[in-house]
This record gives C-alpha cells, sequence and structure tokens, in this order.
C-alpha cells in the first residue's frame, strides 16, 4: 500500500570524488524534508561557505560502512580531505527527495 506520509529517513550512496581513482560510494542516511521544509533549508543555507557542516548535520543522520563513527567532527574531517563532498552530499539529497532513483 503506498503510504502519503514519507518515512523520516532513508538512505542514499553519494559518489565522492576520490582523488586519482574512482569515485566511492558514501551510503549515508539522511532525514526526510517536506517540500516546504526542503524550500526553506536550501533558502536558509544557500550563504553558507560549503565547508560548514552545520547544514548538512542538519539533513545527515549517519552513515555505513565508513572507518569512523558519525558525529559532526568526522563529517568535518571528510568535507576537509574531500573537496567536492558538500557538493555531492547535497545534490543527491535533492534529486532523492525530488525524483528518487531511476530504474534503468
Amino acid at each position: 500500500m503506498f503510504k502519503i506520509k514519507a518515512k523520516p529517513t532513508f538512505v542514499a550512496p553519494v559518489p565522492i570524488h576520490v582523488p586519482g581513482g574512482e569515485p566511492e560510494p558514501l551510503t549515508l542516511v539522511f532525514r526526510h524534508k517536506t517540500r516546504d521544509e526542503m524550500n526553506e533549508y536550501l533558502q536558509r543555507t544557500a550563504a553558507i561557505a560549503t565547508n560548514d557542516v552545520g547544514p548538512l548535520m542538519e539533513i545527515i543522520e549517519g552513515w555505513h560502512d565508513v572507518d569512523a563513527e558519525f558525529s559532526r567532527e568526522a563529517l568535518q574531517e571528510l568535507v576537509q580531505n574531500h573537496h567536492g563532498s558538500v557538493t555531492a552530499i547535497l545534490d543527491t539529497y535533492v534529486v532523492e527527495l525530488a525524483e528518487g532513483r531511476r530504474k534503468n
């Protein structure tokens, strides 16, 4: 049965560029936002520096198969070491909320 109310969290792989190699999937547990909440979030966070993990902490609840336990500090280390990670995370989050994964 289709449920009108969305689940509070969802899991999605985020392709993170690894210097000198192929992108590797980072499996994140995201918090769901309604359309209005998402619009407000994007407007509020648009001007925030991409190295600030505060906005990411609002949408990420955890991760799977990572060599560190999820925390603000671990997320900050990820962002510092993988330069395009913030953009990749936000892009994946928006696509998952708006479109979901499309199967071939």
